[in-house]
């Protein structure tokens, strides 16, 4: 009755992958193998940084457990992550993928905004000021060093504000797209590469109304292909081909 009431865990012997060798190891010492069945890595029972041993199954004298138990995470004496989780980490993601990626899906966002809760005014992005505000508190989502960068082309009536991603060398310019809007791109490109504060330069044309037809850069865009920044494009939402 004791047993019953205070059951033993055994040990568990996992691989360097985290595949389960057994999770009965004190109880059935036969099943332990040197290196994996499934993949040869060599085999563990203890957290190789504090040497705790690895937590198996349940045993209650009279029951046979049923299936395995899941390799942990984490050692729970140490805290330590073990070598299968490190190896799980995805790679990091290139800062300009993220960008590019934040900024196709932000037609999306902005249609869930407006849907608000009880009866509030839904949110409208209505001009490029609209998508600088809703872009100022998206970056801050992926970036760290976000700087505003405040300029008055020839080509626009007031100051608009483009944002600098200091560590990642990259400039974000925003437009709202209406026609000949691209033939804006070799200026703002002129401007980076006369102050040099970038090695990218990515403009980003939001086009609910599918004003583009040939959403593509001029190409006096990158007259200078020898010199920074390199200029990329993003429109969205994009045209879907029929």
């Amino acid at each position: 009755m004791d047993a019953m009431l205070h059951p033993e865990q055994d040990i568990m012997q996992v691989c360097r992958n985290g595949h389960v060798i057994t999770d009965l190891l004190r109880t059935y010492p036969e099943r332990a193998l040197t290196h994996c069945d499934r993949c040869g890595t060599v085999t563990m029972e203890r957290c190789p940084t504090c040497g705790h041993e690895l937590p198996g199954a349940i045993v209650v004298p009279g029951l046979q457990p049923v299936g395995a138990r899941a390799a942990p995470h984490f050692c729970s004496m140490c805290g330590a992550a073990f070598p299968w989780m490190r190896q799980r980490r995805p790679p990091k993601r290139e800062p300009l993928e993220l960008l590019e990626n934040l900024l196709h899906r932000l037609p999306r966002v902005i249609r869930q905004l407006r849907v608000r809760n009880g009866d509030r005014p839904p949110f409208r992005v209505a001009d490029e000021k609209d998508l600088e505000d809703l872009l100022r508190a998206l970056l801050s989502l992926h970036f760290d060093d976000i700087r505003p960068e405040s300029r008055t082309p020839s080509y626009a009536a007031d100051t608009r504000t483009d944002f600098l991603l200091a560590a990642e060398n990259i400039a974000l310019t925003i437009k709202w797209a209406k026609p000949r809007i691209l033939e804006q791109v070799p200026e703002d490109a002129a401007y980076y590469r006369r102050e040099r504060k970038c090695r990218t330069m990515l403009v980003f044309v939001y086009d609910p109304e599918y004003i583009l037809r040939e959403p593509c850069l001029p190409p006096t865009a990158g007259a200078e292909d020898s010199e920074e920044p390199a200029v990329r494009c993003v429109i969205s939402p994009e045209r879907v081909a029929l």
